[in-house]
């Protein structure tokens, strides 16, 4: 796969979403042998799969593939879902989405894949990210042994967290310590968006440049802020001089905060090869077309 690379890992900008994950429904996968189990750390791209399990007996459901979208493949002043869907193309054009009709030009499939978003894929995550430095911020609470410069907040799955970027870099091991050490802002502070902690998971969300989204998730991230800094960070807001989007969150939080009118509602998820009972929506019409080609 040859996709575009505008940062170096490590050397993203301050603040940014750090990672897009994309749910891929299976009828349209071509190439399963290209997903792995942990995905490639190194690759700004990953594709990778899981597999679900029953809440109850734990035994196997399904298995799902996802492409996960890190900072590095991510340029903040470009369309983000437009990016996501250009990243798709690139996929199919590499014979690991299938498309039947792949005689017709690019655009026609990027717009195909716009107007079908929610019957062939599912926005599964949304990470972003505020970066600050050695003496902006102060892990609260009991650490985690295997994680000592990690906190969580408590809620399940949580949805914010703190860490040092240094020690998780020199974790992964694909940056030489010398370039680590070279990092101006090495600590982070992370909203991780999952479909069980946020309601707001829409790809349509995504449109326009990482500012336009990061201000249409404003008053979401701050209630978050609101409800858990407290078991896992603490800040100083008068060395946040250039952190001007974390400082946005924290002023937010402090006012009434609105609601989030600006922010579509996640939509239905399609479960794989479920067939439509009378009145409901078949979600699976347009996947099921593509396998039966």
């Amino acid at each position: 796969m040859n996709f575009p690379c505008y940062y170096k890992e490590g050397f993203t900008p301050q603040s940014g979403i750090d990672t897009i994950t994309i749910w891929l429904h299976p009828a349209i996968i071509d190439r399963f042998d290209q997903f792995h189990e942990r995905g490639i750390n190194y690759h700004s791209i990953n594709l990778r799969y899981k597999r679900e399990r029953a809440f109850k007996t734990n035994t196997p459901i399904r298995t799902n593939c996802f492409v996960d979208i890190q900072a590095e493949a991510i340029n903040p002043n470009n369309d983000i879902l437009y990016q996501v869907l250009n990243i798709l193309v690139g996929l199919t054009n590499d014979g690991i989405l299938s498309y039947q009709q792949l005689g017709q030009h690019p655009s026609n499939l990027m717009n195909f894949y716009y107007e079908n978003f929610h019957r062939l894929f599912a926005l599964d995550a949304l990470d972003f990210y505020f970066d600050i430095g050695d003496d902006d911020m102060r892990l609260l609470g009991t650490p985690n042994p295997n994680y000592p410069t990690t906190r969580y907040s408590s809620c399940k799955p949580s949805i914010l967290k703190a860490y040092s970027r240094t020690a998780k870099l020199m974790q992964k091991r694909n940056i030489p310590n010398k370039d680590i050490e070279k990092i101006d802002f090495p600590n982070r502070i992370e909203f991780s968006l999952r479909r069980d902690n946020c309601d707001f998971l829409n790809a349509y969300n995504l449109t326009e440049t990482f500012e336009d989204v990061f201000l249409r998730y404003l008053p979401f991230l701050a209630r978050k802020w609101q409800n858990h800094r407290y078991e896992v960070v603490e800040v100083e807001e008068c060395n946040l001089p250039c952190a001007h989007h974390l400082r946005q969150v924290i002023a937010a939080a402090r006012q009434r905060i609105p609601q989030y009118k600006n922010l579509l509602p996640t939509p239905p998820k399609p479960i794989p090869y479920k067939k439509a009972k009378k009145y409901e929506i078949d979600y699976n019409f347009i996947p099921g077309f593509f396998a039966t080609l």
